[in-house]
């Protein structure tokens, strides 16, 4: 989403948090069932996902549907 798209968006802001020590631009969606990242700060990050094996059709707070098929487990971050 962008931040034109959360501006409509009541249970979704914005806000900043450290992942390793990265600053980066995140939205906090209330009802969200889980964590998601881009493909691109997953490269500059250098992360490497724990599974390739992991299909989830998500349905984000716009209404567009999208396909993770990746999964990171024990990527910690900072509030």
């Amino acid at each position: 989403m962008t931040k034109e798209e959360v501006e409509g968006t009541p249970n979704v802001v914005i806000g900043k948090l450290s992942i390793r020590m990265h600053h980066v631009e995140v939205l906090f969606d209330s009802s969200a069932t889980h964590s998601f990242i881009s493909a691109r700060l997953v490269e500059t990050l250098g992360l490497v996902s724990t599974s390739k094996h992991c299909s989830l059709r998500i349905t984000l707070p716009n209404g567009k549907e999208v396909s993770c098929k990746e999964l990171f487990i024990d990527c910690p971050i900072q509030i």
